[in-house]
């Protein structure tokens, strides 16, 4: 009862915070902002009747004060901020830390209730084909790579909601292995859902904590984000959606967004600001997870790790009894991480075989064989794991582009990107994907493994609008003037102004 009764308590001072707050704005001329309902006040009553003329079920009753964010437009944004300004009312909520100078215009902007997908065959298959292209297109001889398909796959994605035509069905093809991407969001939706620990405890200690945000450039000559686009992104992805001014301020904000998102393990995703960088899509991940049986002091030793260039290095090997993996070129194990649900997988070459060399040949198939060949047999190995910390970085722009998609991130006129259902003026200021950016990061001993991955796709255009220098046309001295009929350009009236007395 005694919640009911604050919750109660909280209703009424929604619906009487002009009292408080808004009681010396309505005494001003200026309109009052937020109040569509013309009575003087901003409450409840006007973010429902805001709320139904955006769906089509109602009037305004006075536009006046309704674009609350600025922006010259009335639209989902405006009901975002005018839920903020309710609740700021009530009690003033902290600016996140990573955020200080960038307006989140997402800020309550409510999921529409669409339904996810479970993960079948056909999900599965495309996603492992997508696991296998990308890892394929970023392994290099004797270097250490690490890739996030999921990360990848969660910010090329929500780009891909703001693809038309031939660029869509490109990145439609790489992405889901043609599947739509209506289809593609709801089961990453699903996915993304599923990866959340909602029950963790001592025997069910691991996290997967997925974020994603969107960061465009307070410039309205240059890109206007759809609200059905961002809508999708809110949706399907939780994002965020922010208006920056593209400076320093903003490259703090997404580094640090991105480094509070990964735990810290990623501290910066952006070394700079492109003058030609409009948007930004970007993932963050962070995985925490102990092993279901953590290994004991008497199970670690020193051992030696033979390098790709045939350097003999110091290593702490990890020593248990674990499932066996293979097949006809393959020897590996799979050691579960706490709760089950994520478990870590390790595959070794046969004798003669370079990684790179098994790379190339590896199909989505012969990966999926051999991660499940445990199952049925349940066969075991003593397996000694190195204990590793690994950090990778690239731009993976022209992978992507050798993957299937080259016109996303085409400038050509002949062959454009086209990215219409992102920004409303797209078809008269062509925006494409510029580069694509990603990071990961591998913490694996005897407790556990820590893990993060930072994805950032970044639009372009070809810079701001450039005005040509205007000619003048000064009447300051006597001229002629007529009317005349535009279709044939005969005067319909003539005349010599040479004096106005």
């Amino acid at each position: 009862m005694k919640f009911r009764r604050i919750i109660s308590a909280v209703m009424a001072a929604c619906i009487a915070l002009p009292t408080a707050m808004a009681g010396a704005v309505s005494a001003l001329e200026e309109p009052v902002l937020g109040d569509v309902n013309a009575d003087t006040y901003f409450n409840l009553s006007d973010i429902v009747m805001y709320q139904r003329w955006l769906s089509g079920k109602g009037e305004l009753v006075d536009t006046s004060g309704a674009d609350v964010n600025g922006d010259g437009e009335l639209d989902i944004f405006d009901l975002s901020t005018m839920r903020k300004m309710l609740i700021e009312g009530i009690n003033s909520a902290p600016v996140p830390s990573y955020a200080p100078n960038s307006r989140n215009l997402c800020a309550g902007i409510n999921n529409s209730g669409i339904e996810g997908k479970k993960a079948d065959k056909k999900f599965i298959e495309s996603q492992m084909k997508f696991t296998v292209d990308l890892l394929k297109a970023t392994t290099e001889e004797g270097k250490n790579s690490m890739i996030s398909p999921y990360s990848v796959m969660q910010a090329l994605a929500m780009t891909a909601n703001g693809a038309n035509g031939k660029t869509l069905e490109e990145m439609e093809q790489v992405l889901g292995n043609g599947m739509s991407i209506e289809e593609l969001d709801r089961y990453l939706l699903t996915q993304r859902l599923n990866s959340v620990n909602k029950e963790k405890s001592k025997y069910n200690n691991w996290s997967m904590n997925t974020a994603n945000s969107i960061w465009a450039i307070d410039d309205k000559s240059r890109i206007q984000a759809r609200p059905e686009f961002i809508q999708k992104c809110v949706d399907y992805y939780n994002s965020d959606y922010y208006i920056a001014p593209f400076d320093q301020t903003t490259l703090d904000d997404v580094n640090g967004w991105v480094n509070e998102k990964t735990n810290k393990m990623i501290p910066k995703i952006l070394n700079k600001i492109s003058e030609y960088d409009v948007m930004y899509l970007v993932n963050a991940v962070a995985f925490e997870a102990q092993w279901a049986k953590q290994y004991e002091s008497y199970q670690i030793k020193d051992s030696k790790f033979n390098a790709a260039n045939g350097e003999k290095q110091d290593a702490k090997m990890l020593c248990s009894d674990e499932l066996y993996l293979c097949d006809e070129n393959t020897t590996g194990m799979l050691k579960s991480y706490s709760g089950g649900k994520y478990a870590f997988a390790a595959l070794l070459p046969e004798e003669g075989t370079s990684v790179e060399k098994y790379v190339a040949d590896l199909t989505p198939e012969k990966l999926t064989n051999i991660l499940n060949s445990y199952k049925g047999i349940y066969e075991r190995a003593d397996v000694e794991l190195p204990k590793f910390k690994c950090e990778y970085g690239a731009d993976i722009s022209d992978q992507l582009v050798a993957m299937g998609m080259p016109t996303a991130f085409d400038k050509n006129p002949d062959l454009k990107a086209d990215f219409t259902n992102l920004s409303a003026i797209a078809d008269i200021h062509p925006i494409s994907i510029g580069y694509v950016i990603h990071k990961t990061f591998i913490d694996l001993d005897e407790n556990g493994t820590k893990a993060a991955a930072a994805t950032l796709v970044a639009m372009q255009d070809n810079g701001a609008f450039f005005l040509m220098d205007k000619k003048e046309v000064i009447l300051d001295r006597p001229f002629v003037y007529c009317i005349i009929d535009t279709e044939t350009s005969i005067p319909v009236f003539i005349g010599v102004l040479n004096s106005l007395s």
